[in-house]
């Protein structure tokens, strides 16, 4: 879980482009069993990336 959803990965993916970034991913790492608090804030970081992107709750 530490490496899939990894703070770092996400900033690099995200920081690096010039003009825009889109993120392909599966619905399924939205969902994910936390059993450690540290699980918890990386997932939502990935969460609230997309909600900030408009593709959780019916966005794009």
């Amino acid at each position: 879980m530490e490496f899939l959803y990894a703070l770092d990965r996400l900033n690099v993916a995200t920081s690096r482009a010039r003009v825009c970034t889109i993120v392909v991913a599966s619905p399924k790492l939205l969902v994910a069993e936390c059993r450690r608090p540290e699980q918890m804030r990386l997932v939502n970081a990935v969460v609230r990336y997309g909600e900030m992107a408009g593709a959780v709750g019916g966005g794009a």
